[in-house]
C-alpha cells in the first residue's frame, strides 16, 4: 500500500495505453505529475486519499497526450498576433485582410501577411505586386505561402530588398518573372528571399510572449501536450526559457535549433539533449529543397503536366555533406528538411559518410517530411536508423494539390504503411502552418488516406488506427530521445494526456476528425477543459 496519495485519480475510463504490455486499462493514478499506477480499479483503491482529486470519466476515452514532431510553434504563436491571416477564399478577401495590417502600421513599415494558399483560392493563382500595390504603396508587404518556401513581395518591398530584372538567380532560389518582359513579378522562391529576413525587425519580447501564450493554448485545445519546434531562433528560445519559469509555456518543447545558432552550441559545448522534461535542445534544423504544397519539393521525376521542372534544391550535395559531417561529429542530431526523393537521396547520402567517418551508437538523424521515397532509399534509411517526419494531414487537407504529383507517385508520398513495414520510425507532425496541426485529422488522413472531397490517394499506404495513435505518442517521444519519459501511459511516465468523447478504434474512421477533445493534461495540471 502507498504511503503517499495520489494527486489525481481516474477511474472509469477506456484508456489506450499506447503499452505493449498493458494495451488498456481502466484506471489510472497520478503523483507529482508522473503515473503512479495503470490498470483496473482496483490498482488505484489506495492511492485515493482525502485530498485526491477524483475523476469518474464514465467510460471516455484516454490517450498519452498527443506529440507533433514537426511543427513551427512560437514562430506560429508570433505571427497570428501580429501579421494578417491570408487563408482566405479569394484575393480580394486577402486584400481586405492585408489593408487592415497596413491601417494600424506606419508607413514604411513592413505589413506581413501569412498562411496564403494559391489552390484554396477562387483564383488559384499567386500573389503578383499588383495585388500588393493595390493594398499600398507607403508600406513594404510580404506576404508568405502557407507551406513557406514561397514568398509574395509589393513593389516597395522589392525596391527596399534591391530586388530588379536585373538581380540574378541565387544558388537555391530563384525570382518568379514575368513572361513576355522578363520583369519581377513579386513571387520569390526559397533561399531568395534571405536578404529580405535582414530588412524585417526582430518581434519584440512582448510580441513573442503573446505569440506563446496563442499558441500554446491553440495546440492544446487540440490535445498536443508535446511539440518539437522545427526552426527555433535565439529569440524564440529565450523566450521559451521565460515562459517555461512564468507557467506560460504549457507544452513540453523539444527545440529543433536554425542551423546559424549550430557553432555557437557547439563551441559552447552543448549537444542535442540539454534542457529538462519541459524545455529540450533538440536536433538542428536544415532545408534541403522545397516544399510539396507550394510544388517546389526537389524530384527526380519533373512534375505532373511540366517537361523540366523538377522543384529546387536548397542545398546542394556539397553543402549537406560539409554541414552535416561537423553536426554529427560534434554530437548533435541532424534534422534536414527534404521532400523529394532526389533531395532525400543527398540527406541519406550525407548521413551515411558521416557515420562511417565518425560512428555513433545511436544518433537518430532525421529526415523532416520525407515524403517521396522508394524501395532503395528506404533499405538505406533503416540501415542507419533515420527517423521520419513525415506530413500526416497533407492527404486530408491538400487533395486539390495531389494531381500534381500523380497516382503513381501517390504511392510513395507520405509513405506511413512503407516506413512500418521496412521497420523505419517515423512520427506524427502537420509541420504548421503548412499543415493543419488538429492530430485527430492527421490520425484520420493516414489511415483513410481520403481527402475532404472523398477522393483516395495511394491507397496502398493506408495504416490502422492503433498504428496511427502509435506514431502520434510513443514514435513522438522517441524521435526526441525521450521514449523512456512519455509517449505511453506506464507508470514513472510523465502523466501527459488527452480525454476524447469517443474511442477512435471504434469510430467510422472518416469520422475521426471529428472527435471532441474534451482535456488535455501535461504533468497531471489540466491545461484544457474543466
Amino acid at each position: 500500500m502507498p504511503t503517499i496519495k495520489a494527486d489525481t485519480v481516474i477511474r472509469n475510463a477506456n484508456i489506450i495505453t499506447i503499452d505493449s504490455r498493458q494495451p488498456r486499462a481502466t484506471a489510472l493514478a497520478i503523483l507529482h505529475g508522473r503515473f503512479a499506477a495503470v490498470g483496473g480499479a482496483d490498482d488505484v483503491t489506495d492511492w485515493v486519499g482525502p485530498d485526491t482529486r477524483t475523476l469518474d470519466l464514465a467510460g471516455k476515452t484516454v490517450l498519452p497526450g498527443f506529440i507533433d514532431a514537426h511543427i513551427h510553434v512560437l514562430s506560429s504563436g508570433i505571427r497570428h498576433v501580429m501579421a494578417a491571416d491570408c487563408g482566405q477564399s479569394s484575393i480580394a478577401a486577402i486584400q481586405t485582410e492585408l489593408r487592415q495590417q497596413a491601417a494600424t502600421t506606419p508607413a514604411g513599415q513592413w505589413v506581413q501577411g501569412f498562411k496564403f494558399d494559391d489552390t484554396k483560392t477562387a483564383e488559384n493563382r499567386f500573389l503578383y505586386h499588383a495585388d500588393l500595390d493595390a493594398v499600398s504603396v507607403e508600406h513594404p508587404i510580404l506576404v508568405s505561402h502557407r507551406a513557406g518556401h514561397v514568398y509574395y513581395m509589393n513593389s516597395k518591398g522589392l525596391e527596399l530588398a534591391g530586388f530588379t530584372r536585373d538581380t540574378l538567380d541565387p544558388p537555391g532560389g530563384r525570382f518568379g518573372r514575368d513572361s513576355a518582359t522578363g520583369d519581377l513579378n513579386g513571387v520569390v522562391y526559397e533561399r531568395a528571399i534571405e536578404p529580405v529576413r535582414l530588412l524585417i525587425p526582430v518581434e519584440t519580447p512582448e510580441i513573442r510572449r503573446q505569440g506563446l501564450r496563442t499558441i500554446c493554448e491553440m495546440l492544446n485545445r487540440a490535445g498536443i501536450t508535446s511539440v518539437h519546434d522545427a526552426r527555433v531562433s535565439a529569440e524564440e528560445f529565450a523566450t521559451y526559457q521565460e515562459g517555461r519559469d512564468n507557467g506560460d509555456l504549457s507544452l513540453r518543447v523539444y527545440a529543433l535549433m536554425y542551423h546559424p545558432h549550430f557553432p555557437a552550441l557547439r563551441d559552447a559545448g552543448l549537444i542535442s539533449g540539454l534542457g529538462d522534461d519541459r524545455l529540450r535542445i533538440g536536433g538542428i534544423k536544415m532545408v534541403a529543397d522545397g516544399a510539396i504544397a507550394a510544388r517546389t519539393a526537389y524530384m527526380s521525376a519533373p512534375y505532373e503536366g511540366s517537361c523540366c521542372d523538377h522543384g529546387i534544391l536548397a542545398m546542394d550535395a556539397d553543402e549537406i555533406n560539409e554541414r552535416v559531417m561537423e553536426m554529427h561529429r560534434a554530437g548533435f542530431q541532424v534534422c534536414i528538411h527534404a521532400n523529394g526523393d532526389s533531395a532525400i537521396d543527398l540527406v541519406v547520402s550525407a548521413y551515411e559518410r558521416a557515420q562511417a567517418a565518425h560512428p555513433r551508437p545511436d544518433p537518430r538523424h532525421r529526415i523532416e517530411h520525407c515524403t517521396l521515397v522508394n524501395p532503395d532509399l528506404l533499405r538505406r534509411m533503416k540501415a542507419i536508423d533515420c527517423i521520419a517526419t513525415p506530413f500526416c494531414t497533407y492527404v486530408y487537407y491538400h487533395g486539390e494539390k495531389m494531381p500534381f504529383y500523380g497516382e503513381e507517385r501517390l504511392r510513395w508520398m507520405f509513405a506511413q504503411r512503407s516506413f512500418l513495414d521496412y521497420g523505419i520510425v517515423s512520427t506524427g507532425a502537420t509541420d504548421y502552418p503548412p499543415g493543419p496541426f488538429e492530430p485527430l485529422m492527421g490520425i484520420q488522413s493516414c489511415v483513410t488516406r481520403t481527402d475532404s472531397e472523398g477522393r483516395l490517394w495511394g491507397e496502398n499506404q493506408k495504416i490502422t488506427v492503433e498504428e496511427a495513435l502509435r506514431i502520434y505518442t510513443l514514435n513522438g517521444a522517441y524521435a526526441g530521445f525521450e521514449e523512456n519519459i512519455k509517449g505511453s501511459i506506464e507508470p514513472g511516465k510523465l502523466a501527459d494526456l488527452v480525454v476524447l468523447g469517443a474511442d477512435p478504434t471504434q469510430v467510422d474512421p472518416l469520422t475521426i476528425k471529428d472527435i471532441p477533445v474534451e482535456h488535455t493534461i501535461v504533468g497531471g495540471e489540466t491545461v484544457y477543459g474543466g
